[in-house]
């Protein structure tokens, strides 16, 4: 069934948007001598790769959504705390998420992370709902609640990832996903 897809967000405006995040993260981190970068799930990944190569000081990069057998359970999110050192070493720590939701992911991953002896702990959202009580430290873009978005790395049942740009979908043309 086709798809009514809405540009929401272009490749244009994205990037323009993690240039100036990266101008602000530049200025605060400069002087650190490591920075640890955790990547939440898979729709973070585009995110996260365009945001580090414009980043000025040294980083240290953990995927903690790849599952593996060592997969912790936390408020209905799974985290693969293999994935992250014992120890941060007492570093700062930068959490990047592509989209909060419900705040459930940040808050289970940031319990996780505040355990491993980081510095401190700030979140990083690409794009963030309305109504999320969670308050992210730095946040590219806010969305209304209902509103359902794929591209650069937000996906449909894994589909659509790879568009450049973010885009809105008309969920009542596709009752048949699990997501919409």
């Amino acid at each position: 069934m086709q798809k009514l897809m809405q540009p929401l967000y272009s490749k244009q405006v994205i990037a323009n948007r993690v240039e100036r995040l990266a101008d602000e993260l530049n200025k605060k981190y400069k002087s650190e001598a490591n920075v640890n970068l955790v990547v939440t799930l898979n729709g973070a990944f585009i995110f996260a790769a365009d945001l580090i190569r414009k980043l000025q000081f040294p980083v240290t990069l953990y995927f903690a959504g790849s599952v593996t057998s060592k997969v912790e359970q936390v408020a209905d999110t799974r985290i693969n705390s293999n994935a992250l050192p014992a120890s941060f070493g007492n570093q700062p720590v930068l959490i990047l998420e592509d989209i909060i939701d419900s705040g459930k992911t940040i808050t289970a991953l940031r319990k996780v992370v505040a355990e491993k002896y980081a510095a401190s702990i700030e979140i990083i959202a690409l794009i963030k709902r309305q109504s999320c009580n969670i308050a992210p430290n730095y946040c590219c873009f806010t969305i209304p609640d209902g509103m359902f978005i794929v591209g650069y790395g937000l996906d449909l049942d894994n589909r659509y990832r790879e568009l450049p740009g973010i885009f809105t979908i008309d969920c009542t043309m596709n009752k048949g996903s699990n997501v919409c």
